[in-house]
Formats: structure tokens, sequence, C-alpha cells
């Protein structure tokens, strides 16, 4: 990946599918530095996620849900 100042980086990203009972997200256990670049959490519906006009990244998350059988195709 190419940074907008000119330095290419190299990353590996990992993603985990919890399934959960609640939607409510606590932030008690977070490390100082997790407090510091996390801005905003939620859960996403899988109808959320494909008509938000907000940015989701990675670009292709909808496509990786349904191919790792977390959402269905068209729903």
């Amino acid at each position: 990946m190419l940074l907008p100042s000119g330095e290419t980086v190299f990353a590996v990203e990992q993603y985990f599918v919890v399934h959960v009972d609640s939607q409510i997200i606590s932030s008690s256990e977070w490390t100082l530095h997790e407090t510091q670049v996390m801005a905003d959490h939620h859960w996403w519906s899988a109808l959320a996620l494909r008509s938000t006009g907000e940015t989701v990244w990675p670009e292709a998350l909808v496509e990786m849900l349904v191919d790792a059988a977390v959402f269905t195709p068209g729903a």
C-alpha cells in the first residue's frame, strides 16, 4: 500500500467474526493505544453495511462476509 506521503507499507490484516447475545460494547478493558486510535464502534447488520454512505474498510468487507458465510448474498 502506498501512503499519501509516498511511503510504501506492507500490512497483514486479520478480521474476526464474533457472535454475541448483546449489542452493548464496553471499552473498559481497552489499552491506552486502543483508546487513542478508536474513534467509534458499533455492530452492523448486513443491510446497514450494504446501504451505508460511510467509508467502511476494507472496501470488499461485504463480499468477504458473504464468502465466509456470515452474510447471505443479496440479504
